[in-house]
């Protein structure tokens, strides 16, 4: 019996020394037209050596709208997170590049991270999640 108490309390203990989930707000700014929609991409630690391609841990899109939009990603785990966004004017659910792989659409990284020759490092384009909640900005490079 007090085997099962300690155990019980210890447990107890891990369930509350969890950090609690956070948000992470994503502001995309420098958005041209109104035209299609602006998507974001959330990617966690696992996505270091594949960032930003490959599965993100949310995404979320809203209608394009000129100037800024804003998104809030809700529920994340502290931690480290790399953005990544894209105005998709034409709506076709892909940012579409050129015949040399340009992109022919707006897009960009946290931190406004530069994609001089390609995409930038995990780490260049992440933010901090935690409490208070984090706030990642982003402006569309066309």
């Amino acid at each position: 019996m007090t085997y099962r108490l300690l155990a019980a309390a210890g447990l107890a203990c891990l369930v509350t020394a969890q950090a609690p989930a956070a948000d992470l707000t994503i502001e995309v700014r420098g958005i041209r037209s109104g035209d299609g929609r602006v998507l974001v991409a959330v990617h966690g630690p696992e996505s270091k050596d594949t960032f930003p391609s490959g599965d993100g841990v949310a995404g979320r899109r809203q209608p394009a709208r000129p100037g800024a939009v804003r998104f809030v990603v809700s529920d994340l785990s502290p931690g480290r997170y790399a953005v990544a966004a894209f105005h998709d004017a034409n709506d076709n659910g892909a940012l579409d590049t050129n015949l040399l792989g340009i992109p022919s659409e707006g897009y960009g990284f946290g931190n406004d991270a530069g994609a001089a020759f390609g995409p930038p490092s995990f780490e260049s384009a992440a933010v901090t999640v935690g409490d208070p909640a984090a706030v990642a900005v982003l402006t569309l490079s066309y």
